[in-house]
């Protein structure tokens, strides 16, 4: 997805900002139900999890004192990441470490991809602010991904489910930037 000027009543910017802000939500879910079905199945996997639900919140935070800075309003998208996220993360989890894992990877993987196209965007307008948001969280989604690649996201047989994962994340995305 390419990020260019919006010529509808919200700015790109201001968009840029409640996608990734709905997108927090999103993954805040999917590792409050990971650690919920990783309580029972897999108490090994609820620390990494509790770190990772703690960037996720932090980023929440970041996001929505900006959005609230220029009297926004939450995205459209924002109930839809949260239920999907928890959806997804229950499902990953049931699958164990690796569908844990592969979950991580496959939406870290779109979401950094897409920071990084914003930062690009963000800077060629000039929207420091924006920029800044954005630029705050880009080192634990890409630590995050890279977790989940090096403990097995990348698991052979879970390449239907990264890619169904990473098709919900993008379509998520591109329609709250709608």
């Amino acid at each position: 997805m390419k990020y260019k000027d919006n010529s509808g009543k919200i700015d790109t910017a201001k968009k840029i900002l409640k996608v990734d802000h709905a997108g927090e939500f999103g993954a805040i879910n999917i590792y409050r139900s990971q650690i919920f079905v990783s309580r029972i199945f897999g108490r090994e996997y609820v620390p990494i999890l509790e770190k990772f639900l703690e960037d996720e919140q932090r980023h929440l935070n970041i996001f929505w004192e900006e959005i609230k800075r220029r009297n926004g309003i939450k995205c459209k998208s924002y109930w839809l990441c949260g239920v999907g996220g928890y959806v997804m993360g229950f499902i990953s989890a049931l699958l164990g470490k690796k569908g844990i894992m592969a979950c991580t990877w496959a939406v870290e993987s779109i979401v950094t991809s897409h920071l990084k196209k914003q930062l690009v965007y963000l800077e060629a307008i000039g929207d420091k602010e924006a920029y800044k948001a954005v630029h705050s969280i880009l080192e634990d989604e890409e630590h995050h991904r890279d977790v989940g690649d090096m403990e097995g996201g990348k698991y052979f047989w879970f390449a239907p489910f990264r890619f169904m994962i990473g098709i919900f994340t993008e379509t998520v995305i591109r329609f709250g930037m709608r």
